[in-house]
């Protein structure tokens, strides 16, 4: 009975030695920053090691605004896909070997997808390697104050060197917002289109609470699923980070917990300071107008720049009925509301959203909220 014992011990231990990747997470840690005043809200095993899986393309981005910055990167530099990057596993594009991609769809790429080959590429093109490139990073890293964050990829796929911590990565989010405010709305992007294919978000919180403004989720089995994300609400605004969660359900709930929790404990911010040259350079990489910028950077913000979308269908008579009965249901809620029909091309079949347009941001997630027995996949919008 000891000898079958000792071997089904070794043959364990041989197993997971080879195939580190199947090992499972430890319990969740977290943490809630002030954004504002970078005071700490909540913690719980803050400073445990953990895989960062995904995250790791907040420091990879971090790195890509610098060279934005610095004006080594515009919007339609081709970022050229390599034997090792067309290689890495999923989640990816499925770039093709010696293929290009514009450093604006990389970018969103990046967020959107989490696209390995992406950030491969993308690490490639700016140090040459990706050896190199994540010795770049963790030197980043040091310099920005993460001491307990070490990176190997630019991607977050497994390596056991590659850790952090859920106090690392509540600072990068808040100096990613801080040092990159003008490209705030690149977290907040629920989907983009890529080859006549559209990619839609991970994260689901973009959609289901009010004020989030998304930044990245995370997994690999060795990690667990991991969330960054910022959330504001009444000019006050919280850094939020799960990592190790068992499932992306339990994320999310805890998520949401911890932001009611600790956002009215938050300080009010102060206006965004955010240069001309650098708005216009943001609605270059947005693909937007500069006064649109403005308005998504809170720049001279709008305040009725948000809609709803409460259907897609295949015939305009479907979508005009459909906003007929969401008229129906919320009636005076939607006194200032300007509804339209707007068609669009996908996959190369043309489809009609349904819409509701001249909203506030509260005013959007509210009447999603009421329409969750109507329509359950209303959509808030923002500018």
């Amino acid at each position: 009975m000891f000898r079958l014992w000792l071997s089904v011990s070794l043959l364990t231990a041989c197993f997971t030695l080879v195939f580190p990747n199947v090992t499972r997470a430890a319990q969740f840690s977290s943490m809630v920053i002030d954004a504002t005043t970078g005071r700490t809200l909540h913690q719980y095993r803050a400073n445990q090691q953990r895989y960062p899986a995904s995250l790791t393309k907040m420091m990879t981005l971090y790195m890509m605004f610098e060279e934005i910055e610095a004006g080594r990167m515009k919007p339609n530099t081709k970022i050229r896909i390599s034997r090792n990057a067309a290689r890495q596993p999923s989640s990816k594009l499925g770039l093709r070997y010696r293929s290009s991609i514009s450093a604006r769809d990389a970018m969103h790429a990046l967020i959107v997808k989490s696209a390995n080959d992406v950030a491969t590429a993308m690490a490639e093109h700016i140090a040459g390697s990706e050896a190199k490139f994540s010795r770049r990073m963790t030197g980043k890293a040091r310099q920005l104050g993460l001491y307990n964050t070490r990176f190997t990829n630019a991607s977050g796929l497994y390596h056991w060197r590659q850790q952090t911590t859920a106090r690392d990565m509540a600072k990068l989010a808040a100096l990613l917002l801080e040092r990159f405010p003008h490209f705030e709305t690149v977290w907040q992007l629920r989907e983009f289109d890529y080859n006549d294919k559209t990619y839609v978000s991970h994260n689901r919180l973009l959609n289901r609470l009010y004020g989030a403004i998304g930044m990245k989720t995370g997994y690999i089995r060795a990690s667990g699923y991991n969330l960054v994300t910022a959330v504001q609400r009444d000019n006050k605004r919280v850094i939020v980070v799960v990592l190790g969660s068992t499932s992306p359900q339990s994320r999310d709930r805890r998520v949401t917990a911890l932001v009611e929790r600790s956002l009215p404990r938050a300080q009010k911010m102060a206006d965004p300071k955010i240069s001309r040259l650098k708005l216009n350079r943001a609605a270059d990489w947005l693909n937007t107008p500069p006064e649109t910028a403005r308005a998504q950077t809170g720049f001279d913000s709008l305040q009725q720049d948000w809609k709803i979308q409460v259907g897609a269908f295949a015939a305009s008579t479907h979508a005009d009925s459909q906003l007929k009965r969401v008229r129906r249901v919320l009636g005076t809620h939607l006194d200032t509301a300007k509804e339209s029909t707007e068609p669009i091309e996908k996959n190369g079949k043309r489809i009609y959203r349904a819409r509701f347009a001249n909203l506030s941001e509260p005013q959007a997630f509210a009447l999603c909220d009421r329409l969750r027995d109507v329509t359950p996949n209303c959509l808030p919008i923002g500018p």
